[in-house]
């Protein structure tokens, strides 16, 4: 049973967390495990915001190599060159971290980089990207690269004639790595934080922040679970504001002054079934607008993706809109002349907002950025932008060292775990999810609703038909634990059903029974 919010009220901690993203979750879990009182707050859910509009993918860093400007002029920026090394560096190491330590949240593919006849990147160029980020690789997270003709491409791989080969030259084949379950990951840190100490409470809004240069911060919160109310006043020596893409806005509730400090930057992805000839490869390039774009294996399907538009809106409305929709099938059709994909291929579609530094580039800056506030007039208040899942964990250690370098934790340090937080060996099952796997979660994972339980609990949301045909037996097995009546079972699955509709448009009825 969720404890009433009052439990928290009057309560005093070394630091609170806002935010159970990516950033959030992992601050939480390494500060936890050096002796310090956390309390990581978020108004919905582990992983619901960003974190669960990911691209999935555990890149590899290319990207990060390519300037808007020719290659020799590194010469003249050399600060650019040894950030964009160090940045590429990072991401190959990160990669490499979560291939070892929890490689049942991962999947890997054989990926295609096209080299086409007079495009911007030559084969001697995509070669040199790849080789370069071979020196910062590992034996436990190979690049496997090479790059191969095109003739021999298709021998091999039957996908590759369904390009335009009359300009394909060659393509590099190379490994990339996929989460197969990105709030997994993050549930699996917030938990490791509680099992280190901290508290965690989500459906918990922040209404009011103050602080005091004696006493330091004081937080209002409120109950935000469906069916719940109560309010509470906790104190912190230090706050961390890990909302991501909310980033600007929790510091406008305190400061008037502050500047800003994100660029949103909106991703889509399409999710479609191509042919068999497709199945289990991917592919990553540049698109007709320099950007990067993907084609990435979802089981039986593929996704494309993603958008890099810049959003000035409210994180919580972004939608998919239709020259989104039109902008990626065109992209996939350049690539693939002979799909000839429409919308009606689209099985389901996503969109999150990517919460980059604000610099002098429109775009923002994809550098990991950690503000400290106090020049804002919000002493002790730290502030993360430019942290996708891949570097959360470098994330969590670089904001516990800035902390310790302020405040001495109250408590004993402690050994913290990478590893995933696996379903008991006797519960397991290879295929859909058991009863003993849904009481499992709902027992120790901190679900308060049907939505959390499917899509960040269990592998069942993100199938192609988002779980609809099992709706009705999680829930009813859910409820036998949570006390929900018949009518709360029945508001809970027309809740998760009309989020699905309203964020995801799957092409399938809402109607249970069709």
């Amino acid at each position: 049973m969720r404890p009433a919010l009052k439990v928290l009220d009057g309560q005093s901690y070394d630091v609170i967390v806002i935010g159970a993203g990516a950033v959030g979750c992992s601050s939480a879990q390494h500060l936890a495990a050096l002796g310090y009182k956390v309390l990581l707050l978020d108004k919905s859910d582990i992983a619901s915001g960003t974190s669960s509009r990911s691209s999935r993918l555990l890149y590899c860093g290319l990207a990060y190599f390519s300037p808007d400007f020719p290659l020799w002029q590194y010469i003249l920026h050399p600060r650019e060159l040894f950030q964009r090394v160090k940045t590429a560096r990072l991401a190959m190491k990160c990669r490499t971290e979560l291939v070892k330590t929890m490689p049942e949240r991962l999947r890997h593919a054989t990926f295609f980089f096209p080299v086409f006849r007079g495009g911007a990147f030559p084969g001697w160029k995509v070669d040199l990207g790849y080789r370069a980020l071979g020196l910062f690789g590992s034996r436990d997270a190979p690049l496997a690269y090479r790059r191969v003709s095109a003739e021999k491409a298709a021998e091999e791989f039957p996908l590759i004639r369904f390009m335009d080969r009359t300009r394909l030259t060659s393509t590099a084949v190379f490994r990339e790595y996929s989460y197969f379950w990105p709030e997994r990951i993050l549930s699996d840190t917030a938990l490791d934080a509680e099992r280190l100490g901290a508290t965690l409470r989500t459906y918990c809004a922040v209404r009011n922040l103050q602080h005091d240069k004696d006493t330091g911060w004081t937080l209002d919160l409120e109950e935000s679970a469906p069916g719940q109310n109560g309010t509470a006043q906790v104190h912190s020596r230090m706050v961390i504001n890990a909302t991501g893409p909310w980033i600007d806005r929790l510091i406008g509730r305190v400061s008037n002054q502050a500047r800003r400090r994100l660029t949103g930057l909106k991703g889509v992805n399409l999710l479609v079934r191509l042919p068999d000839a497709f199945k289990g490869h991917g592919l990553e390039t540049i698109s007709s607008l320099k950007h990067p774009f993907y084609m990435f294996p979802w089981g039986d399907h593929h996704y494309f993706g993603p958008t890099d538009t810049v959003f000035e809106g409210d994180p919580d409305t972004v939608r998919v809109e239709a020259d989104e929709v039109d902008y990626l099938l065109g992209e996939a059709n350049r690539l693939f002349p002979s799909l000839n994909l429409t919308e009606k291929d689209v099985v389901y579609r996503w969109s999150g907002v990517r919460p980059r530094t604000n610099s002098d580039n429109h775009s923002g800056s994809k550098a990991l950025t950690i503000h400290d506030l106090a020049e804002d007039g919000l002493p002790d208040m730290l502030a993360v932008t430019g942290t996708p899942i891949m570097v959360h964990r470098h994330a969590g250690r670089e904001i516990a060292k800035r902390v310790k370098k302020r405040l001495h934790p109250t408590g004993t340090p402690q050994a913290l775990s990478y590893a995933a937080r696996l379903m008991p060996a006797d519960i397991r099952t290879e295929s859909g999810v058991s009863e003993a796997e849904i009481l499992h979660a709902v027992r120790t994972e901190h679900v308060v609703t049907l939505t959390d339980l499917i899509m960040r609990r269990l592998p069942t949301g993100w199938k192609p038909d988002m779980g609809f045909d099992d709706v009705e037996r999680i829930c009813a097995i859910a409820a036998t634990e949570l006390n929900w009546s018949p009518a709360r079972q029945k508001q809970e699955c027309e809740a998760y059903r009309a989020q699905c509709l309203e964020n995801f448009e799957p092409r399938l009825s809402a109607d249970p029974q069709s």
